[in-house]
């Protein structure tokens, strides 16, 4: 191998040539320091000193240009120091390389996975004071129970689609046949887990992934149960009826009537209302149940969400101007004399967590309604489809629906919102989405009048 001697600079180093063969070139101003050129060009700085047995050792300090030629000066004395005094280097280097190895069972990267993304993706919060757990990891931990103590990189994707195929529901509703949605809605919490351990797709950037990243296989060698499931059709288009919203409205009120079996005081239940005011809204379940008090403009009637849930370009904030009907609705709420700036306007029982067990609600309003097959979600759909047979625009239901940012085709930036709120104040318009919000109010009520 070929050896050259002489003060190393950052000007020879970054003129270091591959010749096809590995070479050293020698520091003579830091003893032992030597730049290792690799067949192909990489340069990585090493030491050979003597330790105290007088054994001639080689230790890797770092490669450069990531380390720097006085970092590899200060490195190399110090490295030599440690082997006078007996230190083994190269061992403690290797035992830190092999922790640095050590993967995790699946439940530690589940997480490692919910610590790390919790405070940006709700699924993966934890659903209430009962439970320190996500949504997203209880749906894992079922479905892959089996797997979850297993070392992750030590299993195969037969074993994920075993997993998945074979899972039985523990808790069988009697209505579905089979498990198929709630194995694909964990399949598909736990495939960006797998990504992110590995550096794969959305988090192949540097920084994004786990450090250090686990050869773990990906979900997308597995099938999804759901895409032959003859029972699971995709995206749901269910509206209720107007016979069906005759029978719902009248239940939908403040304090909350009583339903079956259901124990919960009427005050204390802010459940029916919530449904009532996401009618009024067209506004996701999520959104309502975590709306604030200091969310609501009492001047101007604008609802201020901090964050809408877009498909494209991150998350974004919205301002919806709410109807006459939707402002009396949160008018007659306890809250709003009540309550401080930055508690929930639809509470649970405790008067301080998001509401839930909408399961159980929603089983005893059924029963009491005579209706089926329709669930909290579908409220919004049902506003939207209302506003669309009423002649609404399309474009201003995309608005109220959030799925379009209204001033994106003007070239109009983000903060123009509050002018724009304060324009309306002041000139006493009407907004387009709080006047289809008002007509659908008004049909709602007819509705409910007969």
């Amino acid at each position: 191998m070929l050896e050259k001697q002489s003060a190393l600079t950052d000007i020879m180093l970054r003129k270091l040539k591959p010749t096809g063969e590995r070479y050293e070139h020698t520091d003579t101003v830091a003893t032992g320091l030597r730049a290792r050129v690799s067949s192909k060009g990489k340069v990585s700085f090493i030491l050979k000193a003597r330790n105290a047995a007088s054994q001639l050792k080689t230790v890797t300090l770092g490669t450069y240009p990531e380390m720097s030629l006085k970092e590899a000066r200060e490195k190399a004395s110090n490295s030599r120091r440690d082997l006078k005094a007996g230190k083994d280097i190269n061992s403690e280097k290797r035992q830190l390389r092999h922790a640095a190895a050590q993967t995790a069972s699946l439940r530690e990267l589940i997480g490692e996975f919910e610590e790390r993304f919790a405070p940006s993706k709700k699924i993966w919060q934890p659903r209430g004071p009962r439970t320190t757990r996500s949504g997203a990891r209880q749906s894992i931990e079922r479905v892959y129970a089996r797997l979850l103590d297993r070392d992750v990189i030590g299993i195969t994707d037969e074993e994920f689609a075993h997993a998945v195929t074979s899972y039985k529901s523990f808790k069988p509703t009697g209505v579905k046949t089979t498990s198929n949605g709630q194995a694909s809605r964990a399949r598909a919490y736990l495939g960006p887990v797998l990504d992110w351990a590995a550096g794969r797709k959305t988090f192949s950037k540097i920084g994004a992934s786990r450090s250090p990243k686990l050869d773990v296989i990906s979900l997308a060698t597995t099938h999804d149960p759901a895409t032959d499931d003859p029972t699971i059709t995709g995206k749901r288009k269910r509206v209720l009826t107007e016979a069906e919203l005759k029978a719902v409205l009248p239940m939908l009120t403040y304090p909350a009537p009583k339903l079956g079996n259901l124990r919960l005081e009427g005050k204390s239940d802010y459940r029916p209302i919530a449904m009532r005011f996401l009618l009024y809204t067209a506004a996701r379940l999520e959104e309502v149940c975590t709306m604030r008090w200091d969310e609501i403009g009492r001047a101007n009637g604008v609802w201020h969400k901090p964050s809408v849930k877009s498909t494209k370009g991150g998350p974004r904030s919205q301002d919806l101007p709410l109807s006459e009907a939707a402002m009396s609705l949160l008018r007659q709420l306890p809250g709003w004399e009540n309550a401080k700036s930055g508690e929930l306007v639809f509470p649970n029982a405790t008067g301080k967590g998001e509401l839930g067990n909408w399961s159980r609600y929603q089983t005893a309003l059924h029963e009491a309604t005579g209706t089926t097959d329709w669930h909290r979600h579908d409220l919004r759909r049902t506003g939207a489809t209302i506003m669309l047979s009423l002649k609404v625009p399309a474009s201003t239901i995309e608005q109220i629906l959030a799925h379009t940012n209204p001033l994106k085709g003007d070239n109009v930036g983000g903060t123009a919102s509050h002018y724009l709120q304060i324009a309306r104040v002041l000139q006493n318009t009407r907004d387009p989405q709080e006047e289809a919000l008002a007509t659908l109010a008004e049909a709602l009520d007819m509705i409910s009048k007969g």
